[in-house]
């Protein structure tokens, strides 16, 4: 979804949201976020095999038929999350150990835990699926994600070395993949351990289960050869020197425009400004 009208910086509400983070004058080129197949698709699966799991051991009489389908139920989902999926089956495999030595009356209550952690991890998807934002503008990627409370961070397009996707062929099936944006070792404050968006020691950024990730590639790339184009264009050919931050050579460059009449002060300023608040 692209949209080519400049934004303000006020906030909006959850509909324009993208907008609250931009300033004056910038454009979004692309708006996303997961799949949600992917995001909701996998809750909808452990709920699916815990409920299974569930009426397994509730209506199977302690049959070795209604153990036989717990257990395919705790190896389905596993694999489904890294994490949780892994984790409520392990759990639903300790229950149904339990089940089978002990016949206390308050183990029923005990082998509903996996369908009620299945509901919740459920229930912590959609949320986070409706928090989850990945914006592409002309200066910047931005990140937004989380469930209790909100993360966000940004990285400037020129930070950008290249972009990737990393799709298995499963992925390509139904239509998503992992989007790599590869810096200078840059952080830019994302916590790799989410899910959804991470950020690898290497200094990459990476958008995880993004539908039409080539489109996504194709959106920063073309914002990347237009920026390298202006400023070929309007004969900008300072040099960061060595050592300089990022904030020292975006100050320079801005700079050199202004002293080459490129820009006018009221630019310069803005921009200037705009540079600082980052640091």
């Amino acid at each position: 979804m692209a949209e080519d009208k400049p934004a303000t910086t006020k906030m909006g509400h959850m509909g324009k949201v993208a907008k609250g983070y931009l300033v004056e004058g910038e454009v979004i080129h692309w708006q996303g976020k997961p799949a949600t197949i992917v995001i909701i698709g996998k809750g909808v699966i452990l709920v699916l095999a815990a409920l299974a799991y569930t009426l397994a051991l509730f209506l199977g009489d302690g049959s070795w038929v209604a153990y036989g389908v717990a257990l395919a139920a705790c190896l389905v989902m596993m694999p489904v999350d890294r994490r949780y999926g892994l984790a409520i089956g392990v759990l639903g495999l300790v229950i149904l150990a339990m089940a089978y030595f002990l016949s206390d009356d308050w183990m029923v209550w005990v082998e509903l835990i996996p369908l009620v952690c299945a509901l919740l991890y459920l229930l912590a998807n959609i949320i986070y699926l409706g928090r989850v934002l990945f914006v592409i503008t002309d200066q910047r990627i931005i990140t937004r994600y989380g469930i209790l409370s909100l993360r966000y961070a940004e990285l400037d397009i020129d930070r950008i070395q290249n972009v990737t996707v990393m799709q298995p062929w499963y992925e390509r099936l139904l239509g998503y993949g992992d989007v790599v944006f590869a810096t200078a070792g840059e952080k830019g404050g994302i916590d790799y351990q989410k899910p959804g968006v991470k950020l690898m020691s290497g200094g990459a950024v990476i958008w995880e289960d993004v539908s039409k990730p080539f489109e996504v590639v194709r959106k920063v790339n073309e914002i990347i050869h237009s920026l390298e184009k202006i400023r070929m264009e309007k004969g900008v050919g300072t040099v960061p020197q060595a050592g300089m931050t990022d904030a020292e050579a975006r100050l320079m460059q801005l700079s050199e425009l202004s002293t080459k009449g490129l820009i006018s002060q009221q630019e310069y300023q803005q921009k200037r400004e705009e540079i600082l608040r980052r640091l």
